[in-house]
């Protein structure tokens, strides 16, 4: 009998988040050369499309700009559709910025904006260089001594736009690497394992050359949950899915598709539209704090 993902409510906003996240990390880092960029820089722009049991449920965007070394990466999810009018308001965005060179990447800092219902929070945060970094949560956040993450737990672990840029920058293959994410109030690692080659029918996703990498996104908790949320359940039988692929203009491959199995229903992602384009003068003011 195959196994089907049983979510919570929670559970499903804080796994569509994260897979959205990384989806759109991943698309806009693997567009950027891992070698310095143009010196007149260049603006990737992606789209992504959700379905719910083929019902329109999310919007996904992406911009990132790279100006030199510096880069400044937007995201943003909404729903939409049928599942938008029936259910709770449910939005996020993301920012993560630094610099990106040889070296590999240096972030100096990162936001997101989380809604839900008629709540919303934000957690920024700032980089240190030994691999700390401060933060900032509106509103305060203080939580339960069951859910604290230690400093230690902290250190080296990235915002998650952040974390999925740390491989993609670098020049790094997309899959069969650990990716340690704190989100602000939970500490996890999202492992890109390697599954397979697959080739998608003819028209499936616009502008595919080739065939598609298939991985899939393994969840690892580390802290900040509740204990009977440390183990294993249904979701590790049964992770997402993502199929990358090159795109006509890109020189490395992207993350064009995306499928998680729940309950009520499986979540299908897919590239809708990309464009590259040079920097303005507007996109300059844009990357500023």
């Amino acid at each position: 009998m195959k196994t089907v993902t049983t979510l919570s409510a929670a559970g499903f906003r804080g796994r569509m988040t994260t897979c959205a996240v990384v989806l759109l990390g991943l698309s806009t880092g693997t567009a950027a050369a891992p070698t310095p960029p143009a010196p007149t820089g260049r603006v990737v722009t992606l789209e992504y499309e959700f379905t719910v049991s083929g019902l329109r449920a999310f919007r996904a965007e992406s911009h990132l700009r790279i100006d030199g070394d510096r880069y400044v990466v937007d995201a943003k999810f909404s729903k939409e559709g049928i599942v938008a009018a029936l259910s709770a308001t449910f939005n996020g965005s993301n920012r993560a910025w630094g610099t990106a060179g040889p070296q590999g990447l240096q972030p100096q800092g990162g936001w997101s904006w989380i809604q839900f219902r008629n709540n919303t929070r934000t957690w920024q945060v700032t980089y240190r260089g030994d691999g700390t970094y401060s933060e900032d949560h509106k509103p305060v956040f203080v939580p339960t001594d069951d859910k604290v993450v230690t400093p230690d737990q902290k250190r080296g672990a990235f915002d998650p736009m952040t974390a999925a840029l740390s491989g993609a920058l670098g020049g790094h293959a997309p899959c069969d690497r650990v990716y340690p994410i704190f989100d602000g109030k939970r500490r996890f690692d999202v492992t890109l394992r390697r599954v397979g080659i697959d080739r998608l029918k003819n028209g499936e996703v616009n502008g595919i050359v080739g065939e598609a990498l298939v991985c899939e996104a393994v969840m690892k908790r580390i802290a900040g949950y509740e204990e009977q949320r440390m183990k294993p359940d249904a979701y590790e039988k049964s992770p997402p899915k993502l199929w990358f692929s090159a795109l006509e203009g890109f020189e490395r491959p992207l993350p064009v598709k995306m499928e998680m199995p729940t309950s009520f229903g499986t979540v299908q992602g897919k590239l809708k539209s990309f464009s590259v384009r040079p920097m303005t003068a507007q996109d300059r003011l844009a990357m500023e704090p």
